[in-house]
């Protein structure tokens, strides 16, 4: 297969999944429990399920979000409470949500590159973005895959980690080649 053929297969999938996620996130009244996903998307269904029993409190779904003072913008895929397990307890927290697609496992935070950077950026628009009444202060990068294995989730606290830093180190390289 060609990789122009490969990477028009992966946008398509992952558009297919996307709109899965937001039929499973905001159900309609006319939507039907028994729902028959194509092949496409069936293992990626599979594989995010004990992740979607941990997501609550949806508040935006494919949104978008603009920074009013960096004057960028963004779609963040989700905004949602994540029950996380720390140390034994279980904690809530509203979080800047990316799903993500993978054939290859990504167990670990740093096999996901740059993403938790993206989610930063998202975060950061949607706190300075009017249309938003509330703040983020957490992430989390969801990694799905084909073959139905369970997702890995990636939980980010921005308190802790730089990424919010690393993005604005990017966004000025970008600005100043503009």
């Amino acid at each position: 297969m060609s990789s122009i053929v490969l990477a028009s297969y992966h946008i398509i999938s992952g558009k297919l999944f996307h709109a899965v996620l937001e039929d499973a996130l905001a159900p309609s009244e006319t939507s039907n429990e028994e729902t028959e996903y194509s092949e496409d998307t069936a293992g990626y269904v599979e594989s995010i399920q004990h992740v979607l029993d941990d997501i609550s409190e949806v508040r935006a779904i494919e949104s978008a979000v603009q920074h009013q003072v960096l004057k960028y913008v963004g779609i963040v895929d989700c905004v949602a409470k994540y029950r996380e397990f720390n140390c034994g307890h279980k904690l809530s927290h509203f979080c800047a949500i990316d799903w993500k697609t993978s054939e290859k496992s990504k167990p670990f935070l740093n096999n996901t590159y740059a993403n938790p950077i993206q989610v930063a950026a998202y975060a950061g628009a949607l706190n300075s973005d009017d249309n938003y009444s509330y703040q983020i202060k957490n992430g989390l990068i969801v990694v799905a895959y084909k073959d139905g294995s369970p997702a890995h989730p990636h939980f980010l606290d921005f308190g802790k980690v730089t990424y919010w830093e690393k993005w604005l180190l990017r966004l000025e390289i970008y600005m100043e080649k503009k």
